[in-house]
């Protein structure tokens, strides 16, 4: 009994258990997403430790200093990626009963970089672009779209159902932050939706059949998890647009996003109305837009020269 009390003390647990363990809560959560990232993570930790046990009191930051070495060097990630990674390791160690601040320890901060959106005309361009009716491709445009003129997640638009689309409002909890939220249509978007409805839909149904079939899927991890490989697809088929239609810019579903925040700004809305908007429960999350704006300003001014 003694023995056992003595090897059951925080820091006297092994980081991979505590890893597996939160792996099995992750996935009875439905977290894909996390799930994923942390079982990344793992994986690096143990090419790290060339798959020999870690016990928790030996997660010090100047064994971390050694990783961030090896994730940079050996892997090749980057600074951003390498923060989360220990932001990960800093979790299970708070789950183990251990708090440490091991990015402030290692002195590490994400460092912001540039938000890709586009202008009002490199949208256009886009969906000026001759494709297929009906095809991917065309679903693709049309989702990236709305997320411009909406400020939607991705997740959002894929998991959105009919019944979520009434008098020309969105209604919906976003999956994310499980806040509800609403966010009026346009004209254009609505006409967009039109050309997805037909006379056997049923409120029930996905607005965008990407994951026809998954309307009633009780298990919410293998849903998200198709959620994340839908979205691949559809970021790769928008980048693929994006080539063909000379845009120079690298586009994802979260470009839309960005564009939408970026525009409104330009048409004269306050970060506290494009907060609520995007959901966001932070205003401060929201401020990058502001700053992104102000790139804008003295790109436009630097023409002059």
């Amino acid at each position: 009994m003694i023995f056992n009390g003595i090897f059951k003390r925080p820091g006297r647990e092994d980081i991979f258990v505590l890893g597996e363990q939160r792996l099995e809560r992750l996935r009875a959560e439905g977290r894909y997403s996390c799930f994923r990232s942390t079982r990344a993570v793992l994986h690096k930790l143990s090419l790290f430790q060339k798959g020999k046990p870690l016990p928790l009191h030996e997660v010090t930051p100047e064994l971390m200093e050694q990783f961030q070495q090896f994730l940079a060097h050996k892997l090749g990630n980057s600074r951003n990626t390498i923060v989360e990674n220990i932001k990960v390791v800093q979790r299970l160690l708070e789950e183990g009963g251990i708090h440490r601040n091991l990015c402030g320890a290692l002195n590490l901060g994400r460092i912001q970089t540039p938000r890709t959106y586009l202008l009002e005309s490199e949208l256009e361009q886009l969906m000026a672009l001759r494709i297929k009716e009906g095809s991917e491709e065309s679903m693709a445009r049309d989702i990236f779209f709305i997320e411009c003129r909406t400020g939607l997640r991705i997740s959002d638009l894929l998991l959105l159902k009919w019944q979520s689309c009434q008098g020309g409002v969105f209604r919906l909890m976003m999956q994310k932050t499980h806040r509800a939220i609403e966010v009026p249509m346009t004209e254009r978007v609505k006409n967009i939706l039109s050309g997805y409805r037909t006379l056997f839909s049923k409120d029930n149904d996905y607005v965008f059949p990407l994951l026809a079939g998954s309307e009633n899927e009780k298990d919410d991890f293998l849903l998200s998890k198709k959620v994340v490989y839908a979205t691949a697809r559809v970021n790769v088929l928008i980048k693929r647009l994006a080539a063909r239609a000379g845009l120079g810019k690298s586009l994802s579903t979260h470009v839309g996003r960005h564009t939408f925040a970026t525009m409104l700004l330009s048409k004269g809305a306050t970060i506290y109305e494009i907060k609520e908007l995007l959901g966001h429960s932070d205003v401060k999350v929201t401020q990058v837009y502001a700053h992104m704006l102000e790139e804008r300003k003295r790109e436009l001014v630097l023409r002059l020269e």
